[in-house]
């Protein structure tokens, strides 16, 4: 039997933002626990809001990833459990305009963020997502031992689960 979490989960959602719940999307790790995933209107592909609970029900961590652009510039912002942990602004002029936008070099041990961003390309993520999600994943990483990373990896794909682990695969391989 599972316990059913009844906190309420702030949000940080300027203007305009809202989340959009008949896109929500669960998983379920192999360790049991949970991830709910609400996708954010109005911003980048893989902006949303992610809760994950353990196997009781009871909410382990949240994290809230905001990614915003013009033709100029793009921010990614994340809250972990309710606290701004990264605010980054990347520049339009720094995105790449034949690839994949190159990431922060935090990595796993045998994790290739090229990797990563050259699968996620294949399957239609643009320039400026990939540049947002990877700073907003690094960012979450940092201070993790890791553990943050997959989740965030999963909810920032704004493609299906089953994609986004193939391309972590391929990551790791």
């Amino acid at each position: 039997m599972i316990k059913k979490e009844t906190r309420l989960i702030a949000t940080h959602l300027g203007a305009g933002s809202s989340l959009v719940t008949e896109h929500a999307t669960v998983y379920k790790f192999h360790t049991g626990n949970i991830q709910v995933t609400l996708p954010i209107s109005d911003q980048e592909r893989g902006a949303s809001l992610n809760a994950v609970y353990d196997s009781s029900g009871k909410l382990i961590e949240t994290l809230e990833m905001q990614l915003t652009h013009d033709d100029k510039t793009g921010r990614a912002q994340v809250w972990r459990n309710g606290t701004l942990t990264a605010d980054k602004i990347i520049k339009a002029a720094d995105l790449p305009q034949d690839l994949i936008a190159e990431q922060p070099r935090i990595s796993a041990l045998g994790f290739s963020w090229g990797k990563l961003n050259s699968c996620l390309s294949g399957a239609g993520i643009s320039s400026w997502a990939l540049a947002l999600i990877g700073t907003a994943c690094a960012a979450a990483c940092v201070g993790t031992a890791g553990a943050a990373c997959v989740p965030c990896i999963t909810a920032a794909g704004g493609v299906g689960a089953g994609t986004v682990w193939f391309c972590i695969g391929k990551a790791t391989s």
